[in-house]
């Protein structure tokens, strides 16, 4: 694949191009601060001892835990396995809806080299765009980070558009949102499966970058035209280097 064929770079947003942080930055203060925004009141402690009886029966074969959850099913069940330890058995649509949403109303920061290697990037002819497994009470939040470089027609969240990576639907909507071929797309996130894999895999991607920033990747094998860096800041150079 020369280096031109690629033409529209699409990022994932969660631990690609941000991340949450509250002051304690702990399991038990974010749900205790997502079910206060879901009207439910409980303690961190409380919480702690939900999560700790939710690891033990994971462990235990209990329960059966789905890694980096994708969609409002995944994740909500979670938090339901936790609501029910702690008591509360009526968990109704509405109260499902508004857990899951609660997470897009947490603090939100960018990573340090997030607008610097969208901005390089930009300044080299991509098109750039988000696409996203998030509640769509998130996009004003991506909009306010990033919305001078991203436009908002170009952020795609699967909420809005009701199919979650990696389908391959919503990856073939975003290459259309920007009229580029899938060929011409590259997309890049956390997670290896349902972006850099599911990307190339289901939406047909030129390539596909598993964003590794806990260095986790050695040994590993790629399939084809998937690949793997450790930091935002060497996208641009790795383009240079292997398209």
């Amino acid at each position: 694949m020369s280096k031109q064929s690629i033409k529209a770079i699409f990022f994932d947003w969660d631990l690609t191009l941000a991340y949450i942080r509250t002051p304690q930055d702990s399991r038990e203060e974010r749900l205790a601060i997502m079910f206060r925004l879901s009207g439910l009141s409980y303690t961190q402690d409380d919480i702690k001892a939900a999560l700790r009886q939710y690891d033990r029966d994971v462990e235990q074969g209990k329960v059966k835990k789905i890694d980096k959850p994708q969609t409002r099913r995944q994740i909500v069940r979670q938090y339901a396995y936790v609501l029910d330890f702690l008591g509360y058995k009526d968990i109704d649509w509405n109260i499902q809806e508004r857990i899951y949403r609660s997470h897009s109303l947490l603090p939100t920061l960018l990573f340090e080299d997030s607008r610097p290697t969208l901005q390089l990037l930009i300044e080299r002819g991509f098109i750039l765009g988000i696409v996203s497994n998030r509640s769509q009470v998130g996009r004003p939040v991506m909009e306010q980070l990033v919305g001078d470089l991203i436009p908002s027609r170009r952020i795609l969240i699967s909420e809005e558009m009701g199919v979650h990576k990696p389908a391959k639907t919503i990856f073939l909507r975003a290459a259309a949102r920007v009229r580029t071929p899938p060929a011409n797309c590259l997309q890049v996130g956390d997670n290896l499966e349902v972006d850099a894999i599911g990307a190339v895999q289901r939406g047909g991607f030129g390539h596909g970058i598993w964003l590794d920033r806990s260095n986790s990747h050695n040994g590993l094998a790629f399939p084809p035209n998937v690949s793997t860096i450790n930091t935002l800041s060497q996208l641009p150079d790795w383009i240079d280097n292997h398209l």
